[in-house]
C-alpha cells in the first residue's frame, strides 16, 4: 500500500486541476486570473489561500518576512498554537476613537474587547465595537478596484491623481480638486490633509456626516464666545438632566459614560447616596429607561420646555437670569409642577449637576444647556469644557457646498472618502445625481454601495483591523490604530490616498512613525513608541480643560433668532429622525450579527419602523405591523408601524440606516442589507435633517412582518415587585424575601470536591440594557444567525437575552432591563428529563451540554422554566464563507444541526485559566476568570467568580439584601442571582416615578 500522505497530496492535485475549480478561484483571487489553464498547483494555491500571519512585536504588529498560515511548515517560536494573543488598536466612528484590545488566535482576530487603558472604554466594548470583527471577513467586501465598472490596478488610479495628470485636470493651484471626508480627530489625517492643500492651495476639503448635527458648536459659541465641547464627570453629579441624550447608548463616550453613571447607582448599604436622572425625549431610549423620572415631548417641544426649566429656575434664583424671547416656554404649562420640581432639585445640587443636551438638538438647546452648567456650578467638578479634537471642517465646506459647487460645473476632480453621501445626504440635494457632474471622481470604501455607483473610480477600503493609523477620544486622549494582520482583500486607507495626492510615497507604519517623532520628545522616542503600540494610548494626550466665562447676551441673542415654542400642525405629526442601534447610519447594515440584535427598547430586528404612541397609533387606527405611508411635501415613504410604550403623542420615530438598494451578487454589493428595512433618508432635507413638523401619515391596509423577538413578554399590569425605590429601601433593605433562602427539599446534593464553584450576580440597578452583552456572547461562543424567518418563527439563537419589562400605564410606563441566560441552577429541571444525559452537572457547578450525546429530543427546552436553551433547526453554518469562519472562536465547538445550545459561564475561559495556573503552581486569583458578557458590560452591572473564595465580589453581592433568585419558589436554586433595581425618584414626583 502507498504511503497515505502521497495519497493525499494526489487526490488534492487531482481536485486542483478540475475546470470549475480553477474558473472560481481565479474569479475569487484575481492574480489567478493570469494563470493558463491548469497552471494552478497546490504551491500555487497554497499562496493564494495564505493570509499573512499577524507576527508579535511589542504589542502589535511588525513587519517582517510574510509566513503562511496554510499550514506552518516552521512554526514562528513565539506562536502557541490555541494561545490568543491581545494587541491594542483603536475604532473610529463619529470621527472619535475608541480603544480596543483584539484576540488573535494563530494571526486571526476572533475576539473584540475594550482597552483598560484607555478612557473611552476602560475595559468595556459596545456592540457596534464587537460585532466589527465579523465586518474584517465579511464576504460581500469589495476586493477589486475598478473605473467605469471595469477592473483598473491601484497604480492606474495613482497615476491618474499624480501631479502630471492632475494638474492637466484641475490646474497647478488644484482650483477644480475636491475632497469630501467624515469628520476626523486623526493627527495623521489632519497632516496629511495639510500637505495636500500646501501642493494644491485651490483644493477645497469639504466635510459632512449624516449623524453630525453643528447644534453644539453653534450653541456653545453663543454661550462662551467660542465653540466648545462639554466632557461630563457622571461620577460627580447627584442630579443629571439629558434633553434628548441617549448618553449611556448612543452618544460619543458613551462606554465610559455608562460606567461613571452606574457606579452612583450601585447600591451596597442603605446609607449610600445615590444619583437622580431626568429625561425628555421623545422616543424611548436606553437612558430613558434607566431615568427615575421621564416626560415625554415632541421633537419641537424640547427648546420651549428647556427655556421654561430656565424660567423657572430665574424665578428661585434670579441671579441665574437669561433673557428669554416672549414665545419662549409656550404651551408647557402642563409639565409646569415636573419642571418646577426638577428646576429646585437643580439649585439644590449646584456644583452637583449636569446638564446634558443630545447630538441633534438645535442650538438654543446647547447654548441653554451649557449656560446652566455654567451658572449651577458644573464647570470643573460635573462638566469641563476642551477644544474639540474633531476636525469638522471650515465654514461654508459642507456638503451643500459641494454640491453647489458640482452644480456649477467647477469640480475637475472629486474624491470621496468614506461614508456614503449618495445614500444618506439630505434628499432634497439630489446627490447622487450630481456626482455624475464631475469630470472625474473616485469613491473609496469597504463596499460598492451607491456612491461607489455613482463614481467613475472604484477603490476598496482596508478594514481598520487592517490598517495603520491614529485617532482621538472624546476627551482629546490620543490612540493608535494598527493592524492584526495584511488586508484579507487588498485595498488601501484614507490615508493612502491623501498620500498619494501629496505625492508621499512612504509606508504607512512609517508615515505614521514619523508623524508622531514630531509630536513626542525625541528623547527615548522608541520606548515611548513602542509603549503605546503596547497599550494603544499616547501617554497623556488629554485635551486639557479650558476655563470659560458664560455669556448671557449671546444666548439671548441666538434665542432672539430662534422659535422656541411650537404647536402641532393641525392632523400632523412630528418626524424625528434618529440613528439605529445596530445599523448606525447604514454603514453596519451588512454586519448579520447586528442585523439580529435586538432592538434594546422595541426588540425589533431586521428592519425599523414608525414608533407611534398608542394613543397617537390609536388616532390613526393603526396596529403594530399595519404598513403606513409618511409623507412629507412631495416624498413619501412605506414603512410599517410599531408601537413603542412611552412613546411622545403627535409625533413618529424613523430609525435611519435600512432601505438600501440591492445590486445582484456582485464584487462588492452588500446582500445581507439589500432590502432590509425602509429608507428613513427620503424624509430628510437639508433644512431639517433630524425633526419636521409637517409629516402626515396614513393606514395602508396591509400588514408586514416584523421580526420582534418580545412582543409577548409584558408585565401585563403587573406591579415592577422586585424592585423599590432608595427610600423603600432604606427602610426595608430586604426587598424580595420570598425570592430568597434555602428552598426545602429532600434531597441534599452531595459536598464537591471541586476547588472553585461558579456564580453570577447581575445588578438591576447598574443595567442599562445596551445589549453589549449579547453581542459578546454571540462572538465568543460562535452562536450562529437565524435570519429575519428565524426570528419571525421564534428560532434566534441567542445565548442570552434582554428582557424588558412594562408595568404601569402605556402612555408612561416604568421599563425594566433584565438579562436572561441559563441560571445554571443546582437542581436543574433540564437535567432530570434528558434521556441520553447531554445536560448534566460539572463538579464546579456548571450546567453543561455535551453535544455529542444530544439527540434534539428538546425535553430539556420543555422543562426549563426560564426558557434561556436554544435549539439549532438548521445547520445555519453549513453556507457561512471560509472567511466568515476565521471569525470563529477555536476554543469553542461549533454546533451542528439539531443540538440544543445555552450559556456555559463561558467554560472555555474557566479551563484556559485554570490550565495557566496550574502551570503557574498556584491557585485561581479573584476575578482572574471574566465571562464575555461580563467583560463587555459598560456599567459593570455583571460579576462573575467562585463562590468558595470569601475574597470574590460575587461572594459579597450574592448575599447582599437586594439579591434574589428568579423563580425561586420552583426550588431550582439557580446560580445566577440579581440585585433588585433601586430608584431615586424625587419625592415632589414620586407618584409617577419612573
Amino acid at each position: 500500500m502507498s504511503d497515505p500522505r502521497e495519497r493525499y497530496w494526489r487526490r488534492l492535485d487531482e481536485q486542483l486541476g478540475r475546470p470549475e475549480l480553477q474558473e472560481a478561484l481565479a474569479r475569487e483571487f484575481p492574480p489567478a486570473a493570469d494563470l493558463p489553464p491548469g497552471a494552478l498547483t497546490r504551491r500555487s494555491f497554497v499562496h493564494l489561500l495564505g493570509a499573512s500571519l499577524a507576527l508579535a512585536g511589542i504589542g502589535g504588529c511588525v513587519r517582517r518576512p510574510r509566513q503562511k498560515i496554510l499550514p506552518y511548515v516552521a512554526r514562528p517560536p513565539e506562536m502557541t498554537p490555541s494561545a490568543a494573543r491581545r494587541y491594542a488598536t483603536s475604532m473610529t466612528l463619529g470621527g472619535y476613537a475608541t480603544g480596543l484590545l483584539v484576540e488573535s488566535h494563530t494571526g486571526r482576530p476572533t475576539k473584540i474587547e475594550g482597552n483598560p487603558d484607555h478612557p473611552a472604554s476602560f475595559g468595556a466594548a459596545g456592540v457596534l465595537e464587537q460585532a466589527s470583527v465579523l465586518g474584517l471577513y465579511d464576504p460581500q467586501r469589495a476586493r477589486t478596484p475598478r473605473r467605469a465598472g471595469r477592473r483598473s490596478p491601484w497604480d492606474a488610479f495613482a497615476a491618474a491623481i499624480g501631479p502630471a495628470q492632475l494638474r492637466n485636470a484641475v490646474g497647478a493651484r488644484g482650483a477644480g480638486l475636491h475632497l469630501l471626508l467624515e469628520p476626523s480627530a486623526s493627527p495623521l489625517q489632519a497632516e496629511l490633509l495639510a500637505h495636500v492643500r500646501q501642493r494644491y492651495p485651490g483644493a477645497r476639503i469639504h466635510v459632512d456626516a449624516p449623524l453630525a448635527g453643528d447644534g453644539e458648536r453653534t450653541g456653545t459659541a453663543a454661550a462662551f464666545g467660542r465653540a466648545m465641547q462639554p466632557v461630563y464627570d457622571f461620577t460627580a453629579a447627584d442630579v443629571v438632566l439629558a434633553l434628548d441624550a441617549d448618553f449611556l447608548g448612543a452618544m460619543p463616550f458613551h462606554l465610559r459614560y455608562a460606567r461613571d453613571f452606574a457606579s452612583r447607582r450601585r447600591i451596597a448599604a442603605p446609607s449610600d447616596d445615590m444619583n437622580r436622572l431626568y429625561v425628555v425625549e421623545t422616543a424611548p431610549t436606553v437612558t430613558g429607561g434607566a431615568a427615575d423620572h421621564r416626560l415625554r415631548a415632541r421633537p419641537t417641544e424640547i427648546p420651549a420646555l428647556v427655556a421654561a426649566l430656565v424660567e423657572q429656575i430665574a424665578r428661585a434664583a434670579p441671579e441665574l437670569a437669561v433673557q428669554l424671547p416672549e414665545s419662549a416656554g409656550g404651551g408647557t404649562s402642563a409639565h409646569a409642577p415636573w419642571l418646577t420640581a426638577v428646576a429646585d432639585d437643580l439649585l439644590a445640587h449646584r456644583g452637583r449637576a449636569a446638564i446634558v443636551a443630545g447630538e441633534r438638538q438645535p442650538a438654543a438647546v446647547h447654548a441653554l444647556a451649557n449656560l446652566l452648567n455654567v451658572l449651577l456650578g458644573g464647570d470643573g467638578h460635573t462638566v469641563r469644557y476642551i477644544e474639540s479634537p474633531l476636525s469638522a471642517g471650515e465654514p461654508g465646506t459642507g456638503l451643500a457646498a459641494l454640491a453647489t459647487a458640482l452644480r456649477a460645473g467647477d469640480v475637475g476632480w472629486l474624491v470621496v472618502l468614506d461614508g456614503n453621501p449618495a445614500y444618506a445626504a439630505p434628499a432634497d440635494l439630489g446627490f447622487a445625481a450630481l456626482l455624475g457632474r464631475a469630470r472625474e471622481s473616485a469613491y473609496l470604501g469597504l463596499y460598492r454601495n451607491e456612491t461607489a455607483r455613482a463614481c467613475r473610480w472604484f477603490l476598496p477600503a482596508q478594514h481598520y483591523l487592517e490598517s495603520w493609523g491614529d485617532g482621538r477620544a472624546w476627551d482629546g486622549t490620543a490612540s493608535l490604530v494598527q493592524p492584526l494582520l495584511e488586508p484579507l482583500y487588498g485595498g488601501h486607507a484614507v490615508a493612502d490616498v491623501l498620500a498619494a495626492l501629496a505625492g508621499d510615497a512612504t509606508d504607512p507604519h512609517d508615515a505614521l512613525q514619523e508623524s508622531w517623532r514630531r509630536r513626542l520628545p525625541p528623547r527615548d522616542f522608541q520606548q515611548t513608541w513602542d509603549e503605546m503600540l503596547q497599550r494603544g494610548v499616547a501617554p497623556d494626550s488629554a485635551a486639557p480643560p479650558i476655563a470659560v466665562r458664560p455669556s448671557r447676551e449671546g444666548v439671548a441673542h441666538l434665542l432672539g433668532d430662534t422659535a422656541m415654542a411650537a404647536e402641532p400642525a393641525q392632523g400632523r405629526l412630528e418626524l424625528a429622525l434618529v440613528p439605529d442601534a445596530a445599523a448606525y447610519d447604514g454603514r453596519f447594515g451588512n454586519n448579520p450579527w447586528l442585523q439580529e440584535l435586538p432592538d434594546p427598547i422595541t426588540k425589533l430586528t431586521w428592519g425599523n419602523a414608525a414608533l407611534l404612541s398608542p394613543a397617537t397609533a390609536a388616532r390613526f387606527g393603526v396596529e403594530s405591523g399595519g404598513l403606513v405611508e409618511l409623507a412629507a411635501g412631495s416624498r413619501k415613504l412605506t414603512i410599517p408601524a410599531l408601537i413603542a410604550p412611552g412613546h411622545a403623542d403627535d409625533a413618529v420615530t424613523v430609525a435611519l440606516g435600512y432601505g438600501r438598494a440591492g445590486r445582484g451578487r456582485g464584487d462588492g454589493d452588500e446582500q445581507v442589507a439589500a432590502g432590509v428595512g425602509a429608507d428613513g433618508y427620503a424624509l430628510r432635507t437639508m433644512a431639517h435633517p433630524f425633526t419636521r413638523r409637517d409629516v402626515s401619515l396614513r393606514p395602508l391596509g396591509r400588514r408586514a412582518a416584523l421580526a420582534i423577538t418580545q412582543g409577548h413578554w409584558r408585565m401585563d399590569g403587573r406591579p415592577l415587585a422586585l424592585a423599590a425605590t432608595l427610600t423603600e429601601f432604606r427602610r426595608q433593605p430586604t426587598i424580595a424575601p420570598r425570592q430568597r433562602g434555602k428552598p426545602l427539599s429532600l434531597y441534599e446534593p452531595a459536598p464537591s470536591a471541586a476547588p472553585d464553584q461558579w456564580a453570577m450576580t447581575i445588578d438591576l440597578a447598574a443595567c442599562t440594557g445596551c445589549s453589549a452583552c449579547v453581542v459578546a456572547c454571540q462572538a465568543e461562543n460562535n452562536v450562529p444567525v437565524v435570519g429575519p424567518e428565524g426570528v419571525r418563527d421564534s428560532r434566534e439563537m441567542h445565548w442570552l437575552r434582554i428582557d424588558r419589562y412594562f408595568a404601569g400605564t402605556p402612555d408612561d410606563p416604568v421599563a425594566l432591563s433584565q438579562p436572561m441566560l441559563c441560571q445554571q441552577c443546582e437542581k436543574a429541571p433540564c437535567e432530570y428529563v434528558c434521556p441520553v444525559s447531554a445536560t448534566v452537572h460539572s463538579p464546579d457547578g456548571i450546567n453543561e451540554m455535551v453535544y455529542n450525546r444530544c439527540v434534539g429530543t428538546r425535553f430539556c427546552s420543555n422543562n426549563c422554566p426560564y426558557k434561556v436553551r436554544r435549539f439549532n433547526w438548521f445547520d445555519y453554518n453549513a453556507e457561512v464563507s471560509e472567511t466568515e469562519r476565521l471569525a470563529k472562536n477555536p476554543d469553542v465547538t461549533v454546533r451542528a444541526r439539531g443540538v440544543m445550545e445555552k450559556c456555559t459561564f463561558c467554560v472555555q475561559r474557566i479551563r484556559e485559566a485554570q490550565i495557566g495556573a496550574r502551570l503557574e503552581d498556584r491557585g485561581l486569583r479573584s476575578g482572574e476568570v471574566r465571562t464575555a458578557c461580563q467583560q463587555a458590560c459598560p456599567s459593570r452591572a455583571i460579576v462573575f467568580g467562585s463562590l468558595t473564595d470569601p475574597e470574590d465580589e460575587v461572594t459579597r453581592w450574592r448575599d447582599h439584601p437586594r439579591a434574589y433568585s428568579v423563580l425561586h419558589e420552583l426550588g431550582t436554586e439557580p446560580r445566577v442571582r440579581y440585585l433588585a433595581r433601586i430608584t431615586n425618584p424625587n419625592p415632589r414626583l414620586e407618584a409617577g416615578a419612573g
